[in-house]
C-alpha cells in the first residue's frame, strides 16, 4: 500500500522527526487557542481549585475527588498534579495552560505513532513482504490524523478536558514498555521496563478513569492479537495488570464515600439501546464529518413523540438512530469480509467497541455524549478505515493515500477554526448556542458572564428565558433572583429566593453549587434588618452544603458583625482545622486571632497559610501587619519583601512596602516602593 512512499521518504518515518511532526501539526491547528481564557470548569480547576497552589499537596490530591465540592466522582489526582506543574511554571498565565494541553495531546499522537509502528506488522498478514516495511507510513499517518482531527477540541483547547490527554499519555507508555519488557533480555531489564509499565499505568488511571478502557485494549491486543509472545509472558502481564488495579482500587478508596446526586428513573433497556444506536450515529458524523461540534450535546428530548411538529422539528434524533445502525452493520459486514487488511479492522472494530460501549448510554453517565468522550475511541474507528483501504486495490491504495494526507490538512482547518471558540467564554457560548448545544448550563453560563460584567440587563433577559424554556431548571429561578437583588429591586427578588428556600433541600440533592441563591436572600435579610433571620438561612444553607468556605465565611461575618471577632473565631477554626488546606480560611482565621488580641497565634496560622501557595503573599502581608502593629520593624519588614518577592506585581504591596520603609528611617528606599506601586497602578489600569 505505502512502499511507493516508504521507499522514496523513508526519514519521514523516523521517530524524530515523527515527534516534530506531531509537535507541530498540533500547534498549528491549536494555536487560536493558545491565548484562550478560563472557560466553563476552568474557573474551579485552575482558579478557585485549592488543591495545585503548593508542592505541599502532592500527597493530599490522592484523598479528594476532583471536584471537592460537587457530586460527582471523579479521581484524578495527576490532573491535579498537571495543575500543581503548570502553577509553578505559568504562575497561572491561562496561555501556558493551553500550552501544556497542546503538547501533552502532541505527545500522546508521537506515543501512538511508537505503538502503531510496533503493533501493524502484526496486524496486516495478507500484505505482501515488500508492503510490510509501510507500516510505518501508516502508524504516521493514522497518527497524524488523529492530532488534527477536530472532535477533539473539547479535550486539547479546553483546559479542563486534558484528564483524556493524560490518560492517553501514560496509557500508551505502559503498553510500549510493556512490549519492551517482553523482548528478549536480562531478567534486571525486562523487571525494570515491567516495573516501570506498572507505574505508568498507575498513573495512567489516576489521570482518568477511561484508562481501564485502555488496560483492556492491552490484554485484548495480547490474547486476541498477538502471535509473538508465549502464553506464560502473556500470563505474567496479566497478574502485573492485576497488580496495578489492586492499587489503584486502594487509592480510589482514599476519598470516601460522596452521596451521588439525585436522578430520575433508569430508563428501561430498549430506550437504552436507542440512545446507544444514536449516540454511534453521532459519534460516526462527527469522525467522518466534523462539521457541528458543540459541548453539551443531547441525542435526546421528552417532548420528542408529544405531537407530529415537534417529532419533525427533532428528526435529526431519529436520522441519527438510522446513522448508527447502518453504522454497526457495516462495521459488522466489512469485519466478517475475508481478504487483506481484514485483521486490522478487526483490531480496530474491537478497539472502537471496548472504549464507545462505556459511553454508550447502555450504562447512565451525567451527558448522553460528548466530543472528548470520543478521545480514544477515535483511534480505533481510524485503524478499522486503515484496515478497509487495504482490502482496495492497488490504485485505490495510493489514491487513498493522497486523500489522507489531504484530509490531514482539511481536518486541520475544521480544527483550527474549531480552536477560535475557546478564546473567551462569551464566544465559547455564542458559538455553541450557535451550532445548537442549548442547554441550561450552556444559556445559564452565559448569563453569568453578563452578571460577573455587571451587565444586568442583559443577564435578566436570559435567565426570565430560561426560566419559561426550563420551567424544570431551578437554578434559573435562583439566579434570576440574584440578578433582580443586584439590581436593588428586593422584593421580586425576596419572592423567587424565599420560594427557592422553601425547596432548598430537593434543590440541593440535584444541583450542587446553588449556595449563592441562600447567600443572596440572607444578604436581602440583612439589609432589611433582620440580622436573625440572615444568620437563620445561612446557617440552613451549610447544613447542606458543609464544605462550602462561602457560607462559613458569610455566617463569621454576621457573627463579628454582633459578638466580635471572638464569636466568629470558633466557627472559623472548625472549618479550618477539618480543611488544613483552604488558604482563604487559613487566612481569615489568622486576621480573627490578631482582631481578637492573639498575635501569637495569628502569626502561627499565617505562618502556616503562606504554604499553601507558592505566589499568594496574602499571608505574609497580614504578618507585616501584625509585627508592624507590635512595632517590630525588621520583622515586619522580612514579611512584606517575602509578600513582594511572591506576587510582585500588586501595587498595594509595594504601598504596604513603602509604609514600613518610611518607618524604619529610610526614606529614599520608601519613595522607591511608593514609586513601583504607581506604575504597576498606571500599567493594570492600562491594561484593563
Amino acid at each position: 500500500m505505502f512502499s511507493r512512499m516508504t521507499h522514496a521518504a523513508s526519514w519521514l518515518v523516523r521517530p524524530s522527526f515523527a515527534w516534530l511532526l506531531c509537535l507541530l501539526a498540533a500547534l498549528l491547528v491549536y494555536a487560536p487557542a493558545l491565548g484562550g481564557e478560563l472557560i466553563w470548569d476552568d474557573h474551579y480547576l485552575v482558579q478557585a481549585n485549592p488543591f495545585f497552589r503548593s508542592p505541599v499537596f502532592s500527597l493530599e490530591v490522592f484523598r479528594h475527588y476532583l471536584f471537592f465540592d460537587s457530586f460527582s466522582t471523579y479521581y484524578r489526582p495527576v490532573q491535579n498534579w498537571s495543575y500543581m506543574l503548570d502553577y509553578w511554571l505559568w504562575r497561572g498565565d491561562s496561555v501556558g495552560y493551553h500550552a501544556t494541553n497542546i503538547f501533552l495531546h502532541s505527545q500522546c499522537g508521537f506515543l501512538l505513532f511508537l505503538l502503531l509502528r510496533r503493533l501493524l506488522p502484526g496486524l496486516m498478514p495478507g500484505v505482501g513482504d515488500k508492503e510490510r516495511p509501510a507500516a510505518g507510513g501508516l502508524a504516521l499517518l493514522v497518527a497524524l490524523v488523529w492530532v488534527v482531527h477536530p472532535i477533539h477540541n473539547a479535550a486539547v483547547a479546553y483546559i479542563s478536558g486534558r484528564a483524556d490527554s493524560l490518560a492517553a499519555l501514560f496509557a500508551l507508555g505502559a503498553w510500549l514498555l510493556t512490549l519492551r519488557a517482553l523482548e528478549k533480555g536480562s531478567p534486571w531489564k525486562k523487571g525494570a521496563l515491567g516495573l516501570l509499565a506498572a507505574v505508568s499505568l498507575l498513573v495512567g488511571l489516576c489521570s482518568k478513569e477511561i484508562a481501564l478502557v485502555w488496560l483492556v485494549l492491552v490484554l485484548g491486543h495480547l490474547f486476541a492479537f498477538d502471535r509473538e509472545h508465549s502464553r506464560r509472558a502473556k500470563w505474567t502481564v496479566l497478574a502485573g495488570v492485576l497488580a496495578v488495579l489492586g492499587a489503584y482500587a486502594v487509592l480510589h478508596a482514599l476519598p470516601g464515600y460522596r452521596a451521588p446526586m439525585e436522578n430520575g428513573p433508569t430508563s428501561p433497556w430498549d430506550a437504552r439501546i436507542l440512545l446507544m444506536l444514536r449516540a454511534l450515529g453521532d459519534y460516526t458524523s462527527l469522525i467522518l464529518f466534523p462539521s457541528q461540534l458543540y459541548m453539551e450535546r443531547a441525542i435526546s428530548d421528552p417532548g420528542i413523540y408529544r405531537n407530529i411538529a415537534a417529532w419533525r422539528e427533532h428528526a435529526r434524533y431519529e436520522y441519527l438512530s438510522i446513522l448508527g445502525l447502518l453504522a454497526l452493520l457495516t462495521v459488522i459486514w466489512l469485519s466478517a469480509k475475508a481478504g487483506r487488511g481484514r485483521r486490522l479492522r478487526l483490531f480496530g472494530a474491537a478497539w472502537f467497541a471496548v472504549a464507545f460501549l462505556p459511553i454508550s448510554n447502555l450504562v447512565p453517565l451525567n451527558a448522553e455524549v460528548a466530543e472528548h468522550w470520543i478521545y480514544l475511541a477515535s483511534i480505533g474507528a481510524l485503524l478499522f478505515l486503515a484496515g478497509t483501504v487495504l482490502a482496495l486495490p492497488a490504485r485505490g491504495r495510493q489514491v487513498s493515500t493522497v486523500l489522507a494526507i489531504l484530509a490531514i490538512g482539511g481536518l486541520g482547518t475544521r480544527t483550527a477554526i474549531r480552536s477560535g471558540d475557546w478564546v473567551d467564554p462569551e464566544t465559547f457560548c455564542a458559538r455553541t448556542i450557535a451550532a445548537g448545544g442549548v442547554t441550561p448550563r450552556i444559556i445559564g453560563t452565559l448569563a453569568s458572564i453578563y452578571g460577573q460584567r455587571g451587565e444586568w440587563t442583559k443577564q435578566e433577559n436570559i435567565l426570565r428565558k430560561m426560566v419559561v424554556q426550563f420551567p424544570e431548571y431551578a437554578p434559573a429561578r435562583m439566579n434570576l433572583g440574584i440578578c433582580l437583588s443586584r439590581q436593588g429591586r428586593a422584593a421580586e427578588a425576596e419572592a423567587l429566593l424565599g420560594a427557592t428556600r422553601a425547596q432548598a433541600g430537593e434543590i440541593s440533592r440535584q444541583y450542587p453549587r446553588t449556595w449563592p441563591a441562600a447567600l443572596q436572600l440572607a444578604q436581602l435579610r440583612h439589609d432589611a434588618g433582620q440580622p436573625g433571620d440572615a444568620l437563620l438561612i445561612i446557617r440552613e444553607a451549610r447544613a447542606r452544603f458543609p464544605e462550602s468556605w462561602e457560607l462559613v465565611k458569610a455566617e463569621s461575618h454576621l457573627l463579628q458583625a454582633s459578638g466580635g471577632p471572638s464569636a466568629a473565631l470558633p466557627l472559623v477554626t472548625a472549618f479550618a482545622t477539618k480543611h488544613w488546606w483552604h488558604g482563604d480560611a487559613q487566612i481569615t482565621r489568622g486576621t480573627l486571632h490578631f482582631a481578637a488580641g492573639q498575635p501569637d497565634a495569628a502569626i502561627a496560622v499565617l505562618e502556616s497559610a503562606s504554604r499553601l501557595d507558592i505566589y499568594d503573599g496574602r499571608a505574609y502581608v497580614g504578618i507585616a501587619e501584625i509585627e508592624l502593629a507590635r512595632d517590630r520593624g525588621p520583622a515586619a519588614l522580612a514579611a512584606q519583601l517575602a509578600a513582594v518577592a511572591r506576587d510582585p506585581d500588586q501595587p498595594r504591596h509595594y504601598a504596604a512596602l513603602a509604609g514600613i520603609l518610611e518607618k524604619l528611617g529610610r526614606p529614599a528606599e520608601a519613595r522607591a516602593a511608593q514609586h513601583k506601586a504607581q506604575l504597576l497602578t498606571l500599567e493594570a489600569a492600562r491594561g484593563s
